[in-house]
C-alpha cells in the first residue's frame, strides 16, 4: 500500500474521560464510534488448522453448498494454492486486513443453515472476510515498515504522534466512524479496527505531554459482538512539529492507518467466493 496525502477539516473536541469503553467521567477527553466493529478471525496462512482452506472450514461447506445450488466451485482448493505458505517465518501472514474491513463495513453475520449445509460464526464471518481481500481504501497515514531490521527509519518512526492524534479525534469522535491501524511498527503487519480512545494531557511551556489508550476490535474466534483489547501510547506534541514517541511508545506504535471503503474482485481475492453466493449464505447485504 502506498501513502497517500489527504486533507481533513478542523476538529472541535470537548472534553470528557474514559474508564472503560463507553464509559465516561470527567477532565478528560473520550471518543467513541457509533458502530464497534465486530470480532472475527484473521485467518492466517499458514496451516495452523483453524484456515480459510482447513478440512470442514468455511471454504469446503461454501463448495458444498455450492454444490447444492448446481454450481461447481474450487473456493477451498483455490484458496489453499493461492493463500497458503509453509515458512514458519511467514506466522503472521493471514486476512487481518480484509476481516478489519468486513468488521467495519459489512453487518455481522451469524450461525446459519442452508440447502442442509451447517455454517457456524467462524464459517459466516470467514466467508464475509474473504469478500473483502482486496479492499478499497483510503490511505490516512505512514508507511509501511518493510525490513525486518529495519527500527530506526523514517518509515518506522510513524505514525507520527500528532497524525495519529489528529485521526483518532477526526474519525472516532468528530465523525463516529471506526479506521484501521497496524499496531506493529515493525515489518509485521496486524491491522486491527479502532474504535474508541481516551486521551489526557499536561502542558508545559509549549510542550504537550500525552497519555492516549486506544480501544481496538479484536480478531477472536467463535467471537460474536465486539471483543477489544487497549494499546496506550506517550508522546509530546509541539506546534509546527509531528511530535515524538517517548517512553515504550518509541517502539511500540501503530506503523500506518488506512479507512477501507469497499471491496473489489482483485487478482488476489478468490474468484469462487461471490457476493450472491455469502449473501445468500449469511441473508444480509455484505
Amino acid at each position: 500500500m502506498r501513502t497517500r496525502l489527504i486533507t481533513l477539516a478542523t476538529v472541535i473536541v470537548a472534553t470528557m474521560a474514559l474508564i472503560a469503553p463507553g464509559t465516561a467521567a470527567a477532565a478528560e477527553e473520550y471518543g467513541s464510534t457509533s458502530k464497534w466493529p465486530w470480532s472475527g478471525y484473521w485467518w492466517p496462512m499458514l496451516d495452523n488448522g483453524y484456515n480459510l482452506y482447513a478440512n470442514n472450514g468455511p471454504l469446503q461447506k461454501y463448495d458444498q453448498y455450492a454444490s447444492t445450488t448446481g454450481a461447481t466451485t474450487s473456493a477451498q482448493s483455490w484458496e489453499r494454492t493461492n493463500h497458503y505458505t509453509n515458512a514458519a517465518a511467514n506466522s503472521w501472514w493471514g486476512h487481518c486486513h480484509a476481516w478489519a474491513s468486513a468488521a467495519i463495513l459489512a453487518p455481522e453475520p451469524s450461525a446459519v443453515t442452508r440447502n442442509g449445509v451447517s455454517f457456524n460464526v467462524n464459517d459466516v464471518k470467514g466467508l464475509t472476510t474473504a469478500l473483502y481481500y482486496e479492499p478499497t481504501f483510503n490511505w490516512l497515514s505512514g508507511n509501511r515498515v518493510d525490513d525486518v531490521n529495519d527500527t530506526s527509519s523514517a518509515a518506522y518512526a510513524d505514525i507520527a504522534p500528532a497524525w495519529m492524534d489528529y485521526l483518532l479525534r477526526y474519525y472516532v469522535r468528530y465523525y463516529k466512524y471506526p479506521f484501521i491501524m497496524d499496531v506493529n511498527a515493525n515489518s509485521q503487519v496486524w491491522n486491527y479496527p479502532v474504535f474508541a480512545y481516551n486521551r489526557s494531557s499536561t502542558v508545559t511551556g509549549n510542550t504537550e505531554s500525552v497519555r492516549t489508550t486506544v480501544w481496538y476490535s479484536s480478531p477472536d474466534w467463535n467471537a460474536t459482538g465486539t471483543r477489544y483489547f487497549s494499546k496506550t501510547y506517550t508522546y509530546t506534541l509541539q506546534a509546527g512539529t509531528l511530535g515524538s514517541w517517548t517512553g515504550a511508545s518509541v517502539n511500540e506504535h501503530p506503523d500506518f492507518a488506512w479507512v477501507p471503503t469497499g471491496k473489489r474482485a482483485g487478482a488476489g481475492t478468490n474468484p469462487h467466493v461471490t457476493e450472491r453466493n455469502v449473501e445468500a449464505i449469511t441473508g444480509l447485504d455484505v
